[in-house]
C-alpha cells in the first residue's frame, strides 16, 4: 500500500504583544540542524533589528534637535527686534529731548 502525497509548509510564527507574552505555532518537520539555522537566524535578525531601530532613535533625534535650533533662532530673532525696537525709541526720545 502506498501513502498518499502530503503537502505541509514548513512555518514557524514568533509573536509578541505588548505583554511580553510570547506565542510559537510550528508547523512542519523540523531537525536539530533545522533548529541551529532557525536561531542563528533569528538572533541575526534580532540584531538587524535593534540596529534599525538605533537609526530611528538616531534620526528622531536629529530631527528634534534641528526644531529646537529652530526655536531659539526664531527666539534669537524676536530678541533683536525687540533690542533694535527699543534702541530706536531711546533714539527718538532723546532726539525730541534735545529739541
Amino acid at each position: 500500500m502506498e501513502r498518499g502525497k502530503i503537502n505541509w509548509k514548513n512555518r514557524i510564527t514568533i509573536t509578541k504583544d505588548e505583554e511580553n507574552k510570547i506565542e510559537i505555532s510550528c508547523e512542519g518537520l523540523w531537525n536539530g540542524k533545522d533548529r541551529r539555522i532557525i536561531g542563528r537566524a533569528l538572533h541575526r535578525e534580532m540584531r538587524s533589528q535593534a540596529y534599525k531601530i538605533i537609526q530611528m532613535h538616531r534620526q528622531a533625534d536629529l530631527i528634534e534637535e534641528k526644531e529646537e535650533q529652530a526655536k531659539i533662532e526664531l527666539k534669537q530673532k524676536r530678541i533683536d527686534a525687540l533690542a533694535k525696537a527699543r534702541a530706536a525709541k531711546k533714539e527718538k526720545k532723546l532726539k525730541e529731548e534735545e529739541k
